[in-house]
């Protein structure tokens, strides 16, 4: 069937195409509840971007699990280490969002909205591949949706 979408057809409905869907989705999350938890509720700065990261994180697991990478087993065990590399990646992957701005902004005073942006992409890249290959890999010979 795919070969009867065409380049945009296949593009469309490709699971990097869908990824950045969700994550802009998780971004607003993150975004969204941060503002209402300081802005709002007045919690401490580090309490709320702690809480709005877990709500983005968490929200962002289901969605790569269920409809970026198809992943519908539901038995306890394998869903918890999914749960567990998708947290394990995502924290690692934040501190690698820290270091570059660390470098790039503290250290070498480069620009830090576009920096900003140059990290928030390599960040969403390497927590695609890990996801893809590596939390949400499908077994050899299983059916592709």
């Amino acid at each position: 069937m795919d070969g009867k979408r065409g380049f945009f057809g296949r593009l469309l409905h490709s699971d990097f195409v869908i990824y950045t869907v969700f994550g802009a989705m998780a971004t607003l999350i993150n975004m969204g509840s941060y503002y209402l938890f300081y802005e709002k509720f007045g919690w401490a700065n580090l309490v709320s971007t702690f809480v709005a990261w877990l709500l983005a994180v968490t929200f962002a697991f289901f969605t790569n699990k269920f409809f970026v990478f198809l992943s519908y087993d539901l038995v306890p065990h394998k869903v918890f280490s999914e749960l567990v590399g998708f947290f394990s990646c995502r924290i690692s992957t934040g501190v690698l969002d820290m270091v570059i701005m660390f470098v790039a902004v503290d250290l070498l005073s480069l620009h830090p909205n576009l920096w900003k942006f140059i990290s928030n992409l390599i960040v969403g890249i390497v927590n695609y591949l890990v996801g893809k290959f590596m939390i949400f890999r499908k077994k050899k010979g299983a059916r592709k949706e």
